[in-house]
């Protein structure tokens, strides 16, 4: 039996288990979990990710192998539910929507309401109405970027942020499935990088967006880990690895990414970014793709070199190639030689320098519309997702 087959048996018996739930009323009985997904908003409109699971209590790790491996699995092994009704209050306004059949919902509403100055998180409440909910109301984070920020920032998160060894799940699945937030360890230099960028890691001066493919049900984990070691905390752009037959493992973590990063970038089209990512899951064709398209809309890249390679082979190539169109590079084994460059960068240039600069590239051809953003988030398990803020 081929990895498809096996994949589509297994959707078949989580398709059937679903429906034999709905079947005796089980859905419609139970408690619910809301976890609730940090958001985003411009002036016009606003974007916000959750996700509706049965309650459950959080399965404590012990300090032995087994024990931390099956608190690990109980995040993945999410009961998700269909068909919930989810309410929103957010600026005045109450909008209404339903769970789909992964148990996830979105809100993409329009809003009238300036940027504050200088950039925010604010507060938006939801709700299960009908439904019996461990927290009956959840305080779901939004960002809101300043308006007088003239850059942001877009990052990977999996061996650039957080070590992963993702390349390599042989070797570090202990990494992977056994150690909690609190054993990762950071990328050398990332936590006083983004520290030095962000000021304040809980309200950063400037907006940070996460854009991974690691799974939504991670979203708690990965939140637990940026507290505890400062790293700014921002929406994730995450993906979903579910069991449905069109979501068979993997939907393309290019394509994936490069939506996600194309969505931002038309959302705030008078922000300029700053990359960050790793040489270990594409990151560089994605970002030389990104500068083909918006031009200096990228700031710069910085590459976090996993295996040595990075300025050889194909990626030297496009790493050259984004140099040539005018974009400064950084590529190291860690970011502590980064923060040197950033103060390089003048990033913070008087917000009229920054809009002369990305203005021959406001075209229309240039500027990708705004679609629906990648799913954002995904989390059960760590406790975390469904506080009121981080």
């Amino acid at each position: 039996m081929t990895a498809s087959s096996l994949l589509r048996l297994l959707a078949g018996i989580e398709g059937a288990l679903d429906r034999l739930g709905s079947t005796l009323g089980r859905h419609h009985r139970c408690e619910v979990r809301l976890l609730a997904y940090a958001g985003y908003r411009t002036e016009t409109r606003l974007h916000l990710k959750g996700r509706v699971v049965r309650a459950a209590p959080t399965l404590t790790p012990g300090a032995g192998t087994w024990s931390r491996m099956r608190a690990m699995l109980a995040i993945y092994n999410s009961r998700e539910l269909a068909g919930v009704p989810v309410q929103l209050q957010a600026y005045g306004e109450t909008h209404e929507t339903v769970t789909d059949q992964e148990g996830y919902f979105h809100f993409d509403k329009p809003v009238a309401q300036p940027l504050p100055k200088a950039t925010s998180w604010e507060k938006v409440t939801l709700t299960t109405p009908g439904r019996t909910s461990a927290t009956p109301q959840v305080s779901a984070p939004m960002l809101a970027p300043g308006a007088n920020n003239n850059w942001g920032i877009i990052s990977d998160i999996d061996d650039t942020v957080v070590e992963t060894g993702a390349t390599n799940f042989v070797r570090n699945w202990r990494r992977v499935l056994v150690e909690r937030p609190s054993d990762r360890l950071a990328v050398p230099g990332a936590s006083a990088l983004y520290r030095m960028i962000a000021v304040d890691h809980r309200a950063p001066a400037r907006p940070f967006f996460y854009v991974s493919s690691s799974p939504w049900n991670l979203y708690g984990f990965l939140t637990e880990f940026m507290e505890l070691n400062g790293i700014p905390h921002g929406p994730m752009f995450l993906k979903d690895y579910g069991l449905d037959a069109d979501k068979l493992i993997d939907s393309g973590h290019e394509t994936h990414k490069l939506l996600a990063i194309e969505t931002i970038l038309a959302a705030y089209p008078k922000l300029r970014f700053l990359l960050i990512g790793d040489n270990g899951q594409k990151d560089v064709t994605i970002y030389a793709q990104v500068v083909k398209d918006f031009g200096p809309r990228v700031a710069a890249v910085f590459i976090r070199d996993v295996d040595g390679s990075c300025r050889s082979g194909p990626e030297g190539t496009l790493l050259r190639a984004i140099e040539a169109a005018g974009v400064p590079t950084f590529c190291g084994a860690g970011f502590d030689d980064a923060l040197a460059v950033v103060e390089k960068l003048d990033l913070d240039r008087p917000v009229e320098a920054a809009k002369a600069v990305i203005a021959p590239f406001q075209a229309p051809d240039l500027l990708v519309p705004s679609p629906s953003p990648p799913p954002v988030g995904g989390a059960q398990g760590s406790g975390r997702a469904d506080k009121s803020m981080f």
